[in-house]
């Protein structure tokens, strides 16, 4: 296997389980606890974006060190810990997926599937005990990333980001979080305690789907919505064992595509331009409508989806 997909499958799993559930289970998802772990993504995007990198082995093995030490002082994070997290996952992210433009489709396939699969399993660990999982995601990441050797990644002809793409992007990240910690909240519809072994299977075959069928995102756009429209019919409906069907399928669907453009762009700054609005943005306000229950919003949001997807996505980018 790659050692670039473990490098990847790890820090998607640190994101999943430490930054987006861990670290919010522990607090309570109190807004003011947490509200500069995305201000600091949002700073580490930025300055991603803008640095020249000349190193860039050198710079993911410092700040995964960093990943290490923070991981020692978990649970008992600090505003200025979770800043400094927020600024390590922002900054980081923009380069894996910048490395992974020398890899195939289905590496990066490979990786979202570990990191489904391991995160679906270990998502019911308590939060306060994710301690060791803390330290060890980063480990593995150094240690991997120390014997991975990288290939020259193609630049792009023209470098130019899509506000179109990064629009779509949004509102599927934001559907998407918005469900997902609203379920995660929910004491009826605890869909990962009871059907654990189903949602994994769910997730590799949306993976698949996405592989063997999926093209550009732009023309999967009316697929998504669908998939997206039945998960929260199933939501609304109380209908669990459907939704634990369906909902991890969309999930990995849109995802494997949504990474899949980002890593075609083969240029940091416009994927960490891109992250500041797809992994920080839509994500932290999605947060905020399951915080505060309304979920109506995200439901609006696919709404109007309808209205713009055929005049504005109707040509292929």
């Amino acid at each position: 296997m790659n050692l670039l997909v473990v490098v990847l499958s790890s820090q998607l799993l640190y994101y999943l389980l430490i930054a987006q559930t861990g670290v919010v289970g522990v607090f309570d998802s109190h807004i003011h606890d947490l509200f500069t772990l995305p201000i600091g993504g949002v700073i580490g995007s930025l300055l991603s974006a803008y640095w020249r990198h000349y190193g860039i082995k050198m710079e993911l093995c410092f700040l995964f060190g960093i990943q290490v030490m923070l991981s020692w002082f978990y649970p008992n994070y600090s505003l200025g810990i979770l800043l400094v997290m927020g600024f390590v996952v922002g900054y980081t992210t923009p380069l894996l997926l910048y490395l992974f433009g020398s890899q195939s489709r289905l590496q990066l396939a490979l990786g979202l599937a570990i990191s489904y699969a391991i995160g679906t399993a270990l998502y019911t660990y308590p939060f306060a005990l994710r301690g060791d999982i803390a330290i060890i995601l980063p480990l593995i990441s150094v240690v991997a990333l120390r014997f991975t050797h990288f290939h020259a990644v193609a630049r792009p002809t023209e470098a130019k980001l899509d506000l179109r793409i990064v629009l779509m992007m949004m509102v599927w990240i934001f559907a998407d979080s918005a469900l997902f910690e609203t379920l995660s909240r929910s004491e009826t519809m605890d869909i990962w305690s009871e059907y654990t072994t189903l949602i994994i299977v769910s997730h590799l075959a949306g993976i698949y789907l996405a592989y063997r069928y999926g093209n550009n995102l732009v023309r999967q756009g009316w697929n998504v919505w669908v998939l997206f429209i039945v998960s929260y019919a199933l939501y609304y409906s109380e209908m669990p064992l459907g939704l634990a069907i369906i909902y991890p399928v969309v999930i990995s669907y849109y995802n494997v595509l949504l990474f899949r453009t980002l890593v075609e762009m083969r240029d940091i700054r416009l994927i960490a331009l891109a992250m500041v609005g797809v992994g920080w943005i839509a994500a932290s306000a999605a947060n905020a409508v399951a915080l505060y229950h309304q979920l109506w919003i995200a439901v609006t949001a696919l709404g109007l989806f309808t209205l713009v997807y055929p005049f504005y996505f109707r040509r292929e980018s």
